[in-house]
């Protein structure tokens, strides 16, 4: 297809210039039709070096050629595995009626071109000279010299003959017509006394002579010029060299990044420990105190266990601020059946005398400023630009009871950070091997890498021995709060125990039996409720709606706190 295609080009440019040809003819002499413009003779003499330079001396013999003389060697030659062996054309030097002409010499694709100007009508003779490094390439048995002298010329050429100087030869072949064709020349032969000699007759315009001529090994120097085309198979190529170095990058930052997490992301506890715990204890007269082990709050155990803060910490931390008597939770009247719901978070000024930890505290601030009440609604932008400052503060707490030697969201950064700039790395590593080399998979083995640490870095947040306890009370917890039967709690504190541990099951699982178990606790199904200390409902508001209230409820605080 490449050869089908460089003779079509060859053809075009060959008719082109043939072009020009006719008007000079027709201006010599208006009157009279012009003869056809032709190479009556084409004499070559090829000199081959020792060390594969070729000596070409030409003899144009021209009649009725009137303008630009144009003639073009293939100097490209495209074999398979993406390979181009290259000829030079150089020391090139024209003269007519023995006087110096200049020349243009362009190198266009596969094809180099060389310009006569000023060619006279009538009977002109060019003799050109020239030198062709890059033109004998290795074989098996020796070198060759692939040589196409004769390449498009745009004139029909009655004779040609190419005589070679060279040493011993093995053996020879020449072939004349279209540029990919096998036909042989009128004339291949090497003679007892001289060189290989080839001649064809009658070549059309357009047509191609080529021929091959082979050495004994050590006779010739093979001097081949190889190039190599540069294509997405070459660029990410699997040769031997590419592949293996690329698959040992891959192995190596495989084990590496193995490494990497089985001393730094592993967490130092064993997280199926069950460690017997409970919320609930038995207190002073035969009642039940609410009594989470460690004194922990949801926000923290919502961290602890995947290491990262998430919205449904942040909202259970507002529901047990509430439950535990600090904010107070009105759902507002609806206006119409289909209006969006909205709620008023309301400051308890006689709240209970206990500590906050710091994220409660600064939470508390985010919502409410200076104010005692703020609508969910309108929450907005001064939560949003406030809740750094509450992850900050829930990140330092659970570093400061020592359930990690560092904040888990820094270490996630970190290997984030790494992880981007040895992908980008990689993929600039790729982009500009597979440009200027053959090694592009390695580009790839790094961009691999990259993308691993960016996966391995999610996990690099390692607990620390203090948290295997509390991880073994938490699953504790998760198993009470999801499999406990509530009616064993007490009828006269059943609304206020189911009340603190839902917060919890909110984070842990098992929030609608819970919410059911506090709808329950409603002994006039048929009037209305005014509903819980923590959480009041609008007029006509019953405990039924509790699960839709707070299923809303939830809804518009992570959209208020979290929406961008």
């Amino acid at each position: 297809m490449r050869l089908r295609l460089l003779g079509l080009s060859l053809c075009a440019l060959g008719l082109l210039g043939l072009s020009t040809v006719p008007a000079g003819a027709a201006g010599a002499d208006a009157t009279s039709a012009a003869a056809d413009p032709v190479v009556t003779n084409y004499d070559s003499q090829v000199r081959v070096e020792r060390d594969g330079l070729l000596r070409v001396a030409e003899t144009w013999k021209l009649s009725d050629v009137n303008g630009t003389f144009t003639r073009f060697i293939v100097t490209r030659d495209h074999l398979p595995d993406d390979i181009d062996h290259i000829q030079e054309i150089g020391d090139l030097q024209v003269k007519a009626g023995g006087q110096d002409k200049k020349a243009d010499v362009k190198v266009e694709g596969d094809v180099t071109s060389i310009a006569v100007p000023d060619v006279s009508g009538g009977t002109t003779q060019l003799d050109v000279t020239y030198t062709v490094k890059g033109a004998v390439a290795k074989t098996l048995d020796g070198t060759e010299v692939r040589f196409a002298p004769l390449t498009g010329i745009n004139l029909p050429i009655q004779t040609a003959n190419i005589v070679f100087s060279v040493p011993e030869v093995s053996h020879v072949a020449c072939f004349a017509g279209p540029i990919d064709s096998n036909i042989p020349c009128s004339l291949a032969q090497v003679g007892e006394t001289s060189g290989p000699t080839f001649q064809q007759t009658a070549l059309p315009p357009g047509n191609t002579v080529k021929m091959a001529v082979g050495f004994p090994k050590g006779q010739i120097a093979d001097n081949s010029i190889i190039e190599y085309r540069h294509t997405f198979k070459r660029a990410f190529s699997t040769d031997a060299a590419q592949l293996i170095t690329a698959l040992a990058v891959l192995l190596l930052g495989a084990i590496a990044l193995f490494a990497l997490y089985r001393l730094r992301g592993r967490d130092q506890v064993d997280p199926r420990r069950v460690v017997p715990a409970s919320l609930f204890s038995l207190g002073t007269d035969t009642r039940i105190d609410f009594t989470p082990p460690s004194d922990l709050r949801p926000g923290e155990v919502g961290t602890l266990i995947d290491e990262r803060i998430d919205p449904v910490d942040v909202t259970a931390t507002i529901i047990d601020l509430a439950v535990r008597g600090h904010i107070q939770i009105v759902e507002l009247e609806h206006s119409t059946e289909f209006a969006r719901p909205d709620w008023e978070l309301r400051r308890v000024s006689n709240a209970p005398a206990e500590e906050l930890q710091r994220y409660e505290n600064v939470l508390i601030r985010a919502i409410f400023g200076d104010a005692d009440s703020v609508l969910v609604s309108e929450l907005g932008k001064q939560v949003r630009a406030n809740l750094a400052q509450v992850q900050d503060a829930l990140y330092d707490g659970v570093v400061k009871r020592g359930w990690f030697t560092e904040r888990p969201d820094r270490t996630r950064s970190l290997w984030a950070t790494i992880g981007i700039v040895t992908t980008v790395v990689g993929v600039i590593a790729t982009v500009l091997l597979a440009l200027l080399s053959t090694w592009g998979l390695l580009g790839l083995a790094i961009t691999l890498v990259g993308v691993g640490l960016l996966v391995v870095g999610r996990y690099m947040p390692a607990k620390a021995p203090a948290a295997g306890r509390v991880l073994g009370q938490v699953a504790a917890i998760r198993g009470e709060l999801l499999e406990m039967d509530v009616s064993e709690l007490p009828t006269d504190q059943h609304a206020e125990l189911c009340s603190r541990a839902l917060p919890y099951a909110v984070v842990l699982g098992g929030s609608e039996r819970w919410i059911d178990a506090l709808v329950a606790t409603d002994s006039t199904p048929d009037e209305a409720d005014e509903g819980f200390t923590w959480y009041r409902g609008p007029s006509g508001w019953h405990l039924q709606y509790l699960p839709d209230s707070l299923r809303n409820l939830t809804t518009n605080l992570t959209g208020a706190l979290f929406a961008r």
